[in-house]
């Protein structure tokens, strides 16, 4: 089997899988992007096998359901009997389980060419976009759920109410988040395409250029047929470009806060956690109230394009708005773990625990709007987890003024997601710029040294303050620990 090396993808997968095999192994089986694919997998009947370094919630629930799976990437014993072998961008060229395979000519297949061997029967839904993937995506699915449309889906994140990242349903509906991030995202084709917005990320898989990142866009919404359509944000100016530089004659149906959007959002109003909105239909001359039970403008978008994709299949608007009211939100997605009681020796009192993934500074930026709206009276320390040498090498000044904007910063080692040490691009650096504009004094931290990264907090503790955990690492175990030890050390 022959392989061709690219920027991105570590290999050109074989454009198409024999279903008869029954056997499929998934390394890095616990990743959200591989832990959906394997529950889909096993519950229309196949072996289901895989990998992983570290036991997480998903995992568990895999293993639950009948899954193998070894804790380490070695397990070549293992990998040679199985018919399949499923990899994502993220596992390494020098993975040991992936060379077995290698050479041993066995079948490999990219996740993203598996999610969309599964889907090639489905009405595709998928949301992509830079930001709001996730969340867009679940709330689709809470409505489709809610209305008894039953879907299958797979999801970028753990869905609160429910505590499911994927589901085999028993309807015509497939419902997704497509990545961008390694042009995965073509291997699909979707009825409906939703587009959040389009910002400078991931860059380095399109010759560091935008437009380069654009036209990928532009491929998938030309993917779409005359019966299906594309939704997308017109807010946002690479999204905006993208119409007027193109004759795309596929379906769209634009919406956004812009008048000359066809959905126009008006009258946004936060109040502590909650929302509400109006959502305009110009064409039809129809207004609808929408109300949520979590904050946030983006968030504001994020339920409109959920709403306009269920109107687009025929759920009634009534329905879709009750639904939407319901959404409990994503995991990690400004995961409010609640209000807690610490005591750090001397110092007592109450704070507010939040988890959000958020590792772009467009994303931080729209975090930190939201709880300075939430809690104005609140103080805003942030324990922020970089993720990436390369998003920290271009983004930097981004970042730099961003993260100058809270009260307090606790700065965490790089998670590298497998790159390379950047000398000149690392939290040191960080750090350093931070500290030199002088708006905020930024401290640096090692997660491993649990005692003194929590005696640091407690001395900057004030009685109203909001612990946020930043980043899309394993930042979030952090405040998991807090809250299990119960602030005590």
């Amino acid at each position: 089997m022959k392989y061709k090396k690219n920027s991105c993808n570590n290999y050109n997968i074989l454009p198409k899988i024999n279903f008869i095999k029954k056997s499929i192994y998934l390394i890095g089986i616990g990743g959200i992007g591989m832990c959906g694919i394997a529950k889909i997998l096993i519950k229309l009947g196949y072996k289901v096998s895989g990998s992983d370094i570290i036991e997480t919630y998903t995992i568990k629930d895999l293993i639950l359901l009948g899954a193998k799976i070894y804790l380490g990437h070695n397990n070549t014993e293992h990998i040679s009997k199985t018919d399949i072998v499923v990899i994502s961008t993220a596992i390494k060229p020098n993975n040991p389980e992936l060379l077995f395979a290698i050479n041993n000519n066995m079948y490999i297949m990219h996740r993203a060419h598996m999610l969309s061997e599964l889907m090639k029967y489905y009405y595709n839904i998928i949301v992509c976009g830079t930001h709001g993937k996730t969340t867009t995506t679940a709330m689709i699915c809470e409505i489709f759920q809610l209305l008894k449309q039953h879907p299958t889906f797979i999801n970028g994140g753990i869905i609160k109410k429910t505590k499911l990242y994927a589901n085999l349903g028993n309807s015509k509906y497939f419902i997704t988040e497509a990545d961008e991030s390694d042009k995965s995202f073509l291997y699909f084709n979707p009825i409906i395409n939703v587009i959040t917005n389009i910002d400078n990320e991931h860059l380095e898989c399109y010759a560091n250029n935008i437009e380069l990142l654009k036209e990928h866009f532009l491929k998938l919404m030309e993917k779409v047929p005359f019966y299906g359509c594309n939704i997308i944000c017109i807010d946002n100016n690479h999204i905006m470009q993208l119409i007027h530089n193109n004759n795309i004659k596929n379906n769209i149906i634009t919406y956004g806060f812009k008048n000359n959007a066809h959905y126009q959002l008006t009258n946004y109003i936060q109040k502590n956690n909650t929302s509400t909105f109006n959502i305009t239909n110009i064409q039809q001359n129809m207004t609808w109230l929408i109300k949520l039970n979590i904050p946030g403008i983006h968030n504001a978008l994020n339920a409109t394009a959920a709403f306009i994709t269920s109107q687009y299949i025929g759920l009634k608007n009534s329905q879709i708005i009750t639904a939407l009211e319901q959404y409990s939100g994503t995991q990690r997605r400004y995961d409010i773990r609640g209000y807690f009681k610490y005591n750090f020796n001397k110092f007592h009192g109450k704070v507010v625990i939040i988890d959000d993934y958020g590792h772009h500074p467009t994303e931080i930026k729209m975090t930190i709007q939201t709880i300075r709206y939430s809690w104005p009276k609140y103080r805003l320390i942030m324990i922020f987890q970089p993720h990436k040498y390369s998003r920290i090498k271009n983004l930097l000044q981004e970042f730099v003024q961003i993260l100058s904007t809270v009260d307090n910063l606790f700065i965490l080692d790089v998670y590298s997601a497998g790159e390379q040490y950047l000398k000149d691009a690392n939290s040191y650096i960080l750090y350093k710029k931070i500290k030199k504009l002088g708006i905020v004094i930024p401290v640096l931290s090692k997660w491993y040294n649990y005692y003194d990264l929590i005696t640091s907090i407690s001395t900057v503790l004030k009685g109203k303050d909001i612990l946020l955990f930043q980043g899309a690492g394993d930042i979030n175990c952090l405040s998991s620990l807090l809250i299990k030890n119960k602030f005590k050390i």
